[in-house]
């Protein structure tokens, strides 16, 4: 009897209506939840088989949940550098373990990026999820892969210790006197050490600091002996002399050789040892290694008619420093920066990206897991394949409308009173039929 469907459509109403309250209550209670992801009831009708054109059975409404995940919410600034937001489409990968994925890891995606260093040295966000990278090797080389999980690994920086390079590599802008007169021998005819033991004076002396294997600061000197006009002789030595092995003999001596110049005070040539790649063998207990130095003396060097200086030194190597912070570079890299001034890339932040993320099963901790529906997931840097922006110091605010959510809340509550009126006049016929008969 049609009463009777009126009765259990008004009772599919009140369920309908019932589950759309407590997806606005979800919404509503969320709005200021990072990276969460709204949800809404779409109503579809429940038709029955008709029996003739007289009468009409009503079939109802069944409540159908779908999720707002592709709806990007708004980025919001935030004073801490490992908070990351995506702006554009992609996920960051996280896992609710420490361990790597390929190995127990329980692959999740999420774009809540309130992430902190626990005391462990990982990054989890504020609902303990570990997020995940693509190593960077020490030649800043990644491996990566689209669709493996193997060459990710949590974003641990436990292990990254204090950073010390050794100089390689000095250039020497510097001009030498045009007008000092050639050695005349005062001192005794020069032979090679003589510079640096200081048998004979150089007519020009600088010096500067390099750091060895182990960061240790070590001078070296240059002296310089006009030997024949636009002919110079140059030596290079360690100071103090005892500071390389055997040194105390020959003052230190490191290399030696000539400069050449042109009549325009250009370097015509550099020859000697001073002119390639020579080593120093430091004596030192600390164990540093003997360090290989290469001398530029043809970029900088002029002989004008000013007076001797250096103007400036270019020289790598830096002493050791220790972790001051992390920072987000480009495609996703994530940077240490170092009290010496040096950076390093750790690690490099992937994205995953999907065909349908509407389809994705919401999980613990506002993160999300794959579904048949969602498709698989496609694995690639920051601004590649499709896969959005990370932005460093921003959050991603919830996708909740207030206003929206208020409205439907409203028309919620009318449509549930509509459908408990259906119960309530069904009732009525149904009592006044039973009381035809008295």
């Amino acid at each position: 009897m049609s009463i009777y469907t009126a009765l259990r459509a008004g009772v599919s109403g009140l369920t309908a209506n019932s589950s759309a309250l407590a997806v606005i209550s979800d919404n509503i209670a969320n709005v200021n939840t990072v990276g969460y992801k709204r949800s809404g009831v779409d109503f579809s009708a429940l038709v029955n088989a008709q029996n003739s054109n007289t009468t009409y059975n009503a079939g109802g409404v069944l409540p159908l949940t779908r999720q707002q995940i592709s709806l990007q919410g708004s980025l919001e600034q935030s004073r801490s550098t490992t908070d990351l937001a995506v702006s554009g489409e992609g996920f960051f990968v996280v896992s609710s373990n420490d361990q790597q994925l390929s190995n127990g890891g329980s692959v999740l995606f999420t774009r809540a990026g309130s992430f902190t260093i626990d005391a462990a040295g990982y990054m989890v966000n504020a609902q303990g999820l570990f997020l995940q990278g693509w190593p960077v090797n020490s030649d800043g080389s990644v491996v990566s892969s689209p669709t493996s999980l193997s060459a990710i690994e949590p974003v641990n920086i436990a292990g990254v210790g204090g950073l010390a390079e050794p100089t390689a590599n000095v250039t020497i802008n510097a001009n030498l006197k045009s007008g000092q007169d050639a050695y005349a021998g005062a001192q005794g005819v020069y032979d090679l050490g003589d510079l640096a033991t200081g048998t004979i004076t150089p007519h020009f002396e600088s010096s500067l600091e390099v750091f060895d294997s182990l960061g240790e600061p070590r001078t070296i000197a240059f002296g310089y002996l006009k030997t024949a006009p636009n002919t110079w002789v140059v030596e290079t030595y360690a100071r103090p002399n005892t500071a390389v092995t055997g040194g105390a003999g020959t003052g230190g001596l490191l290399a030696s050789g000539t400069v050449t110049f042109n009549t325009d005070g250009t370097v015509a040539s550099v020859t000697g040892a001073i002119g390639s790649s020579f080593s120093a063998n430091w004596a030192s207990t600390t164990g540093a290694a003997a360090q290989p130095l290469d001398i530029d003396l043809t970029t900088g060097m002029t002989q004008f008619a000013n007076n001797f200086g250096v103007t400036s030194v270019t020289a790598d190597g830096v002493p050791p420093g220790d972790l001051v912070g992390l920072v987000l570079e480009g495609d996703g890299y994530l940077t240490a920066q170092f009290s010496n001034g040096r950076a390093r890339a750790l690690y490099q932040l992937p994205l995953a990206t999907f065909l349908n993320p509407n389809g994705l099963k919401a999980d613990q901790g506002g993160a999300f897991r794959t579904t048949l529906e969602s498709g698989l997931y496609n694995i690639n840097a920051s601004n590649a394949g499709g896969a959005g922006r990370i932005v460093s110091g921003a959050l991603e605010a919830s996708n909740v409308d207030l206003a929206a959510e208020f409205t439907n809340l409203i028309t919620t509550q009318r449509a549930y009173s509509a459908s408990s009126r259906i119960i309530t006049t069904a009732d009525q016929m149904l009592e006044e039929l039973l009381m035809i008969k008295r």
